[in-house]
């Protein structure tokens, strides 16, 4: 088991190099999402760190507010839509909520920064996910 500090310190560095590449999402309808740095932890307290694509979640997730819909892009491996069953915009946060295939999910969505944390909650397994976020073209 990986000490505390070390997750501590891990996650601040996720946090910032996200918030790097993260983009301003304020007013967006249509959000893309890039999965940064992911942590799986199972009922023994055993975690692993890694990239979200490791444990088959999609490098890249569009979130389309308008819709109530989480998609994967076009060129994903596996094409998924999921829908979004709450969703909230308040103090310059949006929260999304849902549940499918025995997975619920939640995700706060910073719209300032762009950074959103995200995490995944199935039978006897956790899954935190931070992004990195940016508008989608109106076209899309």
């Amino acid at each position: 088991m990986l000490p505390k500090t070390f997750f501590v310190v891990t996650t601040i560095l996720v946090a910032v190099c996200g918030a790097a590449q993260a983009e301003d999402v304020t007013g967006a309808e249509k959000i893309l999402c890039a999965g940064v740095e992911a942590i799986v932890c199972d009922t023994s307290g055993e975690c692993e760190f890694g990239h979200p694509w490791s444990w088959n979640m999609p490098e890249f997730l569009e979130i389309h507010l308008d819709e109530k819909i989480l998609r994967t892009t076009p060129g994903a491996p596996r094409l998924r839509e999921t829908p979004i069953l709450t969703l909230q915009r308040a103090d310059g946060q949006i929260f999304l909520q849902g549940v499918e295939n025995g997975r619920a999910f939640s995700f706060v969505v910073d719209e300032v920064s762009g950074v959103a944390s995200i995490a995944i909650a199935a039978d006897e397994l956790t899954i935190s996910v931070f992004a990195a976020c940016t508008p989608m073209s109106t076209g899309e």
